[in-house]
C-alpha cells in the first residue's frame, strides 16, 4: 500500500464544504463581462512564494483534468446507500451500468456544452469515460492561461516540479457551471508492497518456529524465537483465509484488479505461479493503456512486484473466480480512467486497490499536499457512488505506516480507504503450526531492535524497537462517521468521524506471501519473495468476498453497511483480533549481531477486544459468508 509521498496542509473552508455536501465549484461574483466565474480555492496550499520557480513557458504541455458536477449528488448518494444497507426497500437492487451513467451521470449535453469551450480554447481532450464523470485535457501551457484567465506556474515540492495558477482562476459561465473540480496534478498514487528477498531454509521458516534463534538477552520473557517465514504457499494461504474444509473456489465471480502499468510477462507468471503451487490456470483478462507516462520517478517495474503480488494471492484464495486486470497509464489521473473503465464497461462486481495517496485526509498534516486536496477527492468519491449504486464491491488498502505520525507529525489516514463508500482494509500477522493449525494471529505492526556480540550488549533501541511499518488506520478528518458504523465504532476512537479500517487479513511480512514475477521480461527468470503489506491483505479480502458471493449466490455490492450489520447482531461471525499476552517477534543473525523484530506493535496503533483502528471488525470467516447470505 501507498507509503506517503504526498503531505496535506489544512483545505480552505469553502472547499471541505464542496466536497462533504457534494456542491459544484461554487460561484463567485462573475466578471465585468458577466461571462466567466472565479474559480475558487484554484492555488494549492504547497504553491508559495519559496517554492515558486516561475512561470511554465508558454510552448510546455500540460495535462489536467476537469470533474463534473452530478445533476443530482445527493440523490445518487441516497441510492448507494440504500441499495447496499439491509432492511431499505431497495437494498441489493443495483442498476447496471447504463441505466447508473442514464439516471445520475452527467449528461451528453454538458460534455458537450465543456467539450466545445475547451476544444474553442485550443485544448485537446484526451479522454471522457461513458459515464462522462470527468474529462481529461491537454494543451499548451499558454492554451491553459487564456482559457483560465491566469498564469501557470511551476513550484518545487520535495524535488517534484508542480504546476498550479496563480492569482485569481476563472472559468466561462456556462463550463464553471458544470465543472466540480479541476486538477493540474493529480495526487501521487504510491504503492509499497513490504517485500524481503527469499532466504534460505537455514534463515527462513516454512512455518512458525520450524528455525528458532537463540537469544543471547531475553526478549519479551524468551531465549528463543522463530526465524522470519519464507512466504506462505497458496495452500498456506488458503488455510489461513478459506473457510475450514470449504470447496468454495470463488467460480462464477469477478475480480478485477487495478494498479499502474502492465507486465508483459504477467501472463507467464501466473501461469508459474499456478503451476508450482497445484492451481488451476487463472482466467485471466489484461485491460492496458495504449501508452504509458513514468514521469517523476513513478516505473513500471517499481509496480512489477504490486501486479504479480495482488493478481497471484487473489488467484491463490479463490483460483475459481475471473481475474481481469485494469492499468492506469501513470500514476495520477491514469487511476481514474482506470476505474472509471472497470465501473462504465461492468468488468466485475470485486475491485482490488493495493493504492492511495497519504494525507489527503488530514486537516492538520504539517508537510505538503497536492494541489487541492479535495479537489483531488472529487472525480473517485464519484465513482464510489457510481460502484455502490451497480452493487461493485471497492476494497483499499488502508496504509502501511500505522497512523501515519512518525512520518507527518501527526496522525493521519489514507484516501481513498478514509471514503465512507470502500471498505478499507487492515493487516494482521498469522502463524501457522507445523500442523497447519494457526499458532496465532496478531495486528501487523513491526519494530525492530539489535543486539550487538558482546556479552555487554542490550537491545538497541529498547524493546520493541523503533518502528518499521504496521497497518494504517486512523479518524477522518473530513468524512462524517457514516450510519453504518455508529453504534459499533467506540466513540473514543471515532469522535464522531469515519474510522478506517473496516476489516482485516494477512499483511504481515515477517509472516508474509510468497510472490513471484520475472523482472527482466517475459522471456526471463522467475524470481520469487516473501510479500507483505496491505497491498497483500486487500486482494485476500477482495478473494474472500468472491468466495462469499459464490456461498451466498448473491452479488454483496458496497460490503461496509452489510458487514457492521452483522457485526452489530452477531459480533462473533467476525474473527476478532483482540490484545495478546504474549509478544511475538521473529529474529536473524546478521554477523556477531541478532536483529530482532517485533511483529505484533503497530505504533501508537493498538488493538482492543471488538472494532479497532488496525484491524477493523477483524476478519472475514465462514461465519461472516453465512450472516452475509441472510441479510
Amino acid at each position: 500500500m501507498p507509503r506517503p509521498l504526498l503531505r496535506a496542509r489544512a483545505l480552505p473552508a469553502l472547499l471541505v464544504a464542496a466536497l462533504v455536501a457534494g456542491a459544484v465549484l461554487a460561484a463567485a461574483p462573475a466578471t465585468a463581462e458577466g461571462r466567466r466565474v472565479v474559480v475558487p480555492a484554484a492555488r494549492p496550499a504547497w504553491a508559495t512564494a519559496e517554492a515558486d520557480d516561475g512561470a511554465v513557458p508558454a510552448g510546455t504541455d500540460v495535462e489536467f483534468e476537469l470533474a463534473l458536477a452530478l445533476p443530482d449528488e445527493s440523490g445518487a448518494r441516497a441510492f448507494a446507500l440504500a441499495a447496499s444497507t439491509p432492511g431499505t426497500p431497495q437494498y441489493r437492487q443495483f442498476l447496471s451500468p447504463s441505466d447508473w451513467i442514464a439516471r445520475f451521470a452527467p449528461t451528453q449535453a454538458t460534455v458537450d456544452t465543456v467539450t466545445t469551450a475547451v476544444e474553442g480554447a485550443g485544448l485537446t481532450v484526451e479522454a471522457v469515460p461513458q459515464s462522462r464523470l470527468f474529462l481529461l485535457l491537454k494543451g499548451t501551457a499558454a492554451q491553459v492561461d487564456a482559457f483560465l484567465s491566469t498564469r501557470l506556474h511551476a513550484f518545487d515540492v520535495e524535488g517534484e516540479q508542480r504546476l498550479a495558477a496563480v492569482g485569481t482562476a476563472t472559468l466561462p459561465q456556462p463550463v464553471a457551471r458544470s465543472v466540480a473540480a479541476i486538477t493540474f496534478t493529480h495526487a501521487r498514487i504510491t504503492h509499497t508492497p513490504t517485500a524481503k528477498t527469499r532466504t534460505t531454509a537455514s534463515t527462513c521458516s516454512q512455518y512458525w518456529r520450524q528455525h528458532v534463534v537463540a537469544l543471547a538477552r531475553t526478549a519479551y520473557g524468551q531465549r528463543s524465537t522463530s526465524t522470519p517465514l519464507c512466504g506462505y504457499s497458496a495452500a498456506q494461504l488458503r488455510t489461513i483465509a478459506r473457510p475450514k474444509g470449504s470447496a468454495l473456489t470463488g467460480a462464477g465471480q469477478t475480480i478485477a484488479v487495478i494498479d499502474a502499468f502492465g507486465a508483459p510477462s504477467m501472463r507467464r507468471d501466473l501461469a508459474t505461479y499456478s503451476s508450482r503451487n497445484g492451481l488451476p490456470a487463472a482466467d485471466y483478462t489484461e485491460v492496458l493503456p495504449a501508452s504509458v507516462d513514468e514521469s517523476y520517478g513513478c516505473t513500471a517495474a517499481d509496480w512489477q512486484p504490486e501486479q504479480a503480488l495482488d493478481l497471484e494471492a487473489a488467484h491463490a484464495v479463490a483460483p475459481g473466480a475471473k481475474l481481469v486486470y485494469v492499468a492506469a497509464a501513470d500514476c495520477g489521473t491514469g487511476f481514474d480512467v482506470a476505474m472509471s473503465t472497470v465501473l462504465d464497461r461492468g468488468l466485475a462486481s470485486i475491485v482490488s486497490n493495493s493504492w492511495g495517496a497519504t494525507a489527503l485526509d488530514t486537516l492538520t498534516g504539517a508537510g505538503l499536499g497536492d494541489d487541492a486536496t479535495a479537489q483531488s477527492m472529487v472525480v473517485m468519491l464519484h465513482q464510489q457512488l457510481q460502484a455502490a449504486g451497480q452493487g461493485v464491491g471497492l476494497y483499499f488498502a488502508s496504509g502501511d505506516d500505522g497512523d501515519e505520525r512518525e512520518l507527518l507529525g501527526t496522525p493521519a489516514v489514507d484516501f481513498p480507504a478514509s471514503s465512507p463508500f470502500v471498505t478499507a482494509v487492515g493487516g494482521t500477522a498469522t502463524g501457522l503450526n507445523r500442523s497447519g493449525s494457526r499458532a496465532f494471529t496478531t495486528a501487523w505492526g513491526e519494530d525492530v531492535a539489535v543486539l550487538g556480540g558482546s556479552k555487554r550488549s542490550a537491545w538497541s533501541p529498547k524493546l520493541p524497537g523503533a518502528f518499521l511499518g504496521g497497518a494504517g488506520g486512523g479518524r477522518s478528518s473530513l468524512f462524517a462517521a457514516p450510519a453504518y458504523q455508529v453504534g459499533v465504532v467506540p466513540s473514543s476512537l471515532s469522535h464522531g468521524m469515519r474510522t478506517a479500517t473496516d476489516v482485516s487479513a494477512l499483511a504481515a511480512s515477517s509472516t508474509g506471501f510468497l510472490a513471484g514475477y520475472r523482472p527482466s521480461g517475459a522471456s526471463g527468470s522467475y524470481v520469487t519473495g516473501s510479500v507483505g503489506g496491505t497491498s497483500l491483505a486487500t486482494p485476500i479480502v477482495a478473494a474472500q468476498v468472491a468466495l462469499a458471493q459464490q456461498a451466498t449466490g448473491r452479488r454483496l455490492g458496497f460490503l461496509n453497511p452489510a458487514l457492521y450489520a452483522v457485526a452489530r447482531a452477531r459480533p462473533s461471525a467476525l474473527r476478532d483480533v483482540a490484545p495478546s499476552t504474549v509478544r511475538r517477534a521473529v529474529a536473524v543473525r546478521s554477523g556477531s549481531r541478532t536483529v530482532l523484530v517485533t511483529v505484533d506493535r503497530d505504533g501508537t496503533l493498538g488493538t482492543r477486544k471488538g472494532y479497532d483502528l488496525p484491524t477493523g471488525l477483524g476478519e472475514l470467516t465462514s461465519s461472516t459468508f453465512t450472516a452475509l447470505g441472510r441479510l
